[in-house]
C-alpha cells in the first residue's frame, strides 16, 4: 500500500469560527458526519460513529493539534490522518467566508483512493447543507431516500424510522 493524499477545499461564506464548530462541536458534527465525542483540545479524543450513505465502523481518533479556530489534526486508527484549515476571506453573507481545506493522509490501495475522494466529497456537501441550517437527516437517509437535507426532511425530523 502507498500513502495517499487526499486534498479538498471549499470556500464556505461564514466566518471561520462558526466552520471550526461544525467540526469540533458534537452536536453540529452529527450534522454531517455523525455521532461523536469530541475534546477539543491536543491529546483529545476525537471518535465518530459514521452515519449516512458512507457508514463504516467507528473511528477512533487523537488531535495531534489544535488552533481554534486556524486547523485542527487528528490522527485515526482507521482514517489516516485528517488536517482541516480555516482561513478567513472577506465577503460572505455576514462579512466575512472561510476557506476550509481538507487533507486525509492514508495509507490505501489507489483503486480505493476515488471511493474515499466521493466519500468526502459527499461529506462536504453535507457541511454545507448543515452551515446553511438543514442538518443531515439520518433516519430519513438510512431508509434509501438520500435525497439531501432540503426543505421536505423537516417533515421526517422526531420520525421514527
Amino acid at each position: 500500500m502507498s500513502a495517499t493524499d487526499l486534498v479538498f477545499e471549499r470556500t464556505l461564506e461564514l466566518p471561520r469560527i462558526i466552520v471550526f464548530d461544525a467540526i469540533v462541536d458534537p452536536d453540529l458534527v452529527a450534522g454531517w458526519l455523525g455521532q461523536a465525542n469530541i475534546e477539543p483540545i491536543s491529546g483529545g479524543r476525537y471518535d465518530l460513529r459514521w452515519l449516512g450513505p458512507d457508514v463504516q465502523p467507528a473511528t477512533s481518533g487523537i488531535i495531534v493539534e489544535v488552533d481554534a479556530p486556524a486547523s485542527l489534526s487528528i490522527q485515526t486508527d482507521d482514517q489516516g490522518l485528517i488536517d482541516f484549515t480555516l482561513e478567513s476571506l472577506e465577503g460572505g453573507i455576514r462579512g466575512s467566508s472561510t476557506l476550509l481545506g481538507i487533507r486525509v493522509r492514508l495509507a490505501m490501495e489507489p483503486a480505493f483512493s476515488e471511493r474515499l475522494r466521493e466519500a468526502w466529497e459527499a461529506r462536504l456537501d453535507r457541511l454545507e447543507e448543515l452551515l446553511r441550517g438543514h442538518p443531515a437527516d439520518w433516519a430519513h437517509r438510512a431508509r434509501g431516500d438520500d435525497a439531501g437535507t432540503s426543505e421536505t426532511d423537516d417533515r421526517f425530523r422526531g420520525t421514527p424510522g
